[in-house]
């Protein structure tokens, strides 16, 4: 007896209907995609940590999130940093010194107005002094005439000439002041450290024979050397591939009488006696110029420096300054047990003529704005244009170099970047999400690589409606979500001094995980 067996029912199959597959399962069908689009990622992240790509298109989403970062905190982080005071020779300033209405502005700074600042700090009482007073003016260019600068220049005539005919060089009234403020401030012990910008030039325009840039002589020279709270300083800033200043330059290698000898920025001098920590200050991170600017200097003098401080903007003031309002320090700022009665704003910004006017009306003028404040003297005025661009738009020489200052001490030492297993991390992790979101809208996008068969009344309908799941859109905003939330991290992880790159990469990875897309469809 045979046994006999009913036919089997056939399974029914809609066109194009299958069982749907576990989200784990489909996740794990596309690691290997996910693998290719996290590699390109990482590819990018580890090439723009090269300066010279990071400056390149490749950099360009990075340096846009950092710009949005510091937009997003300008004016707005205080933190317990010294504050600065801006001694400003202004417009006005220039324009009280005018001898007739049209008259030319001068070509420098006064030296006597300077001089006059200098005394008025020097004289503050101990408990009201300055952390560290910066002069952002190059106090080395003369504006004498020529024939006053040849005469002073010119050999001392022949030593059988009687003394009385003997001819003596012209001295500038300006100058004379000046060298008695800084001789008087050199033999000071409760003056603070004083540190003078500088601007070296190539040797051919100063007639010599040197390696690199030359540092030419001043009547200050002698003095300088012999204090011990005066020192000379650059000032220079680096700026990227669309003229954005972004660093700071820290030395400079230059050649004097002396020899060939390093000369570091005056933000990063300041930093040495604004820091409050002695613990801090040995573990800065930009302690390390120091060192490098002795080596190189010693042994590779005509090498370009490059690569620079990064500089963490944190407050403007543009070219529309009048009124505007800093915030105020931290409640745990120290110098409030010191100072009372001090201004507690971040910035602030004096016009030298109102200083001036004040003093030589006989005022009692208070020393008490100077308390434990980083004090920049320098100057807005349009005769010496000095105006960068930077992150927070336009800005003037000295608020950059403000922002250098403060910004050091903000950052316990400079920035540092996010550990780069951190970055890896968040790459991985985006990857990860452009995966989970492939995988869940795998069945909806089926039909939205069948458009092109259904008929072209209704064909834009349906394309209306899974538009959104069109895999260059659905990628395109997850990089762009990474990049908003990349600008909300950097403004939360710069008040702890550190910086990443994410954006790049993640852009890098979205694109290959949608041109895998397409080529799969």
């Amino acid at each position: 007896m045979t046994e006999e067996h009913a036919p089997e029912k056939p399974r029914k199959h809609a066109a194009g209907r299958r069982a749907k597959p576990s989200f784990l399962s489909g996740m794990l069908g596309e690691r290997r995609r996910t693998a290719i689009s996290f590699a390109a990622g990482l590819l990018v992240m580890l090439l723009v940590q090269i300066p010279a790509v990071e400056q390149s298109f490749l950099g360009a989403p990075d340096r846009e999130m950092m710009e949005l970062a510091f937009k997003l905190r300008a004016d707005v982080i205080a933190g317990a940093a010294n504050p600065v005071l801006f001694l400003d020779f202004d417009d006005r300033t220039l324009g009280s010194l005018a001898a007739r209405p049209f008259s030319p502005p001068p070509i420098a700074t006064p030296r006597g107005m300077i001089a006059e600042l200098l005394t008025f700090i020097r004289t503050a009482p101990p408990a009201e002094a300055p952390r560290v007073v910066i002069v952002d003016v190059d106090i080395g260019q003369s504006n004498a005439p020529v024939d006053v600068v040849k005469a002073a220049n010119a050999p001392a005539p022949a030593t059988g000439q009687p003394a009385a005919q003997q001819a003596s060089p012209p001295v500038d009234p300006g100058v004379a002041a000046l060298q008695s403020a800084l001789v008087q401030w050199g033999s000071s012990p409760t003056a603070p450290p004083l540190i003078i910008a500088r601007q070296s030039f190539p040797p051919q325009i100063l007639g010599v024979d040197a390696p690199g840039l030359a540092l030419p002589e001043t009547p200050y020279d002698d003095i300088v050397a012999r204090a011990p709270n005066i020192y000379w300083s650059i000032v220079k800033v680096l700026s990227d591939q669309n003229g954005v200043v972004r660093e700071f330059t820290p030395f400079e290698c230059v050649a004097t009488r002396r020899g060939v000898q390093p000369l570091f920025n005056a933000a990063l001098l300041a930093y040495q006696f604004d820091e409050r920590s002695p613990k801090v200050l040995a573990e800065a991170p930009a302690r390390h110029w120091i060192v490098d600017g002795q080596a190189q200097c010693a042994t590779k003098p005509l090498q370009d420096v490059t690569r620079g401080e990064r500089i963490d903007f944190h407050f403007s003031m543009d070219t529309g300054y009048e009124g505007r309002v800093w915030p105020d320090l931290s409640p745990r700022w120290p110098g409030f047990s010191q100072c009372h009665g001090t201004d507690s704003a971040i910035f602030r910004r004096l016009s030298v003529i109102d200083i001036h006017n004040a003093l030589a009306s006989g005022a009692d003028l208070s020393r008490a704005l100077l308390c434990q404040h980083v004090v920049i003297i320098g100057g807005t005025n349009s005769s010496d244009a000095d105006f960068v661009q930077t992150p927070l738009d336009q800005m003037q020489g000295s608020v950059v170099l403000a922002n250098s200052v403060r910004g050091l001490e903000l950052t316990h030492g400079g920035l540092r970047p996010i550990p780069l297993v951190v970055q890896v991390l968040l790459l991985a992790l985006v990857s990860i999400a452009m995966t989970a979101t492939s995988v869940l809208t795998a069945r909806a996008r089926l039909g939205y690589r069948g458009i092109r068969r259904i008929r072209r009344k209704r064909r834009m309908r349906h394309w209306l409606g899974i538009l959104a799941l069109n895999p260059l859109i659905l990628n395109g905003m997850i990089a762009i979500s990474a990049h908003v939330l990349g600008v909300l991290l950097l403004a939360v992880s710069l008040n702890f001094g550190l910086w990443g790159f994410l954006s790049a990469p993640v852009f890098a990875a979205a694109i290959t995980e949608t041109a895998q897309e397409f080529q799969g469809g």
